[in-house]
């Protein structure tokens, strides 16, 4: 038995399929272009919000004015012009008639103004000088001096404590002695003792320069021995 093939129904089939397939196509590009359309929507929006902008658009500069100047502060008032008293002929005659003063009580006082205070003058001292100065009877003298006038400190003795002190002393030109201070010190009561026994000495031979007598410094050693 054969099978006859019904070309009809064969042929309603596919012109269906190709419409089924033509109406999706058309569908799908009316989806793409709704798309592509809301799309470009948002981009215009979102370039008018953000403010961006593109190559060929213009862009617009705004000029924003400068602040207005300070107001000026308002001048200070006037102060008001100082009265003036005005006289009359009357009283101005009598002011100047009490101002006028009758020569014969008049009496001129004398005042002797001192001379302005001359700055004292500095005496100059010489370290080194042509002449030393010198203890009167020479350096023996000197040390015979010494030997009878210092006095051992007992603390320094019972701490057997000695040494040479060395004094420094300004010799002036009358021969007096002055600034005595210790330059090298052995110990604080030996030290003491040394400038005690030195402000005590007579006076000297002053120091010379060129003949005559000068301020000179001098050092001289104290020694400090137990026996």
């Amino acid at each position: 038995m054969e099978i006859k093939k019904n070309n009809d129904i064969n042929s309603d089939d596919t012109n269906s399929r190709t419409n089924s397939i033509l109406i999706g196509l058309v569908l799908t590009l009316a989806i793409v272009y709704c798309g592509i359309e809301y799309y470009t929507a948002d981009l215009s929006k979102e370039k008018i919000l953000t403010g961006t902008l593109l190559e060929d658009e213009e862009i617009l500069e705004f000029e924003i004015p400068p602040p207005p100047p300070p107001e000026k502060e308002p001048p200070p008032p006037i102060a008001p012009p100082e009265e003036v008293e005005v006289l009359d002929e009357e009283d101005e005659r009598e002011e100047t008639e009490t101002q006028l003063i009758n020569p014969e009580d008049d009496v001129i006082e004398l005042v002797d103004i001192p001379d302005e205070d001359e700055e004292p003058e500095v005496e100059q001292i010489f370290d080194v000088v042509e002449e030393n100065p010198e203890f009167i009877g020479g350096m023996a003298k000197l040390y015979e001096y010494l030997g009878k006038n210092i006095k051992y400190p007992e603390m320094a003795k019972e701490n057997s404590i000695q040494g040479r002190v060395y004094v420094q002393f300004v010799v002036w030109k009358d021969g007096t002695i002055r600034d005595v201070n210790v330059v090298r010190g052995v110990h604080p009561t030996l030290d003491k003792e040394a400038i005690r026994v030195v402000k005590s000495m007579p006076k000297w031979t002053p120091g010379k320069q060129r003949g005559k007598p000068v301020n000179a410094r001098f050092t001289l050693p104290i020694k400090f021995k137990i026996s």
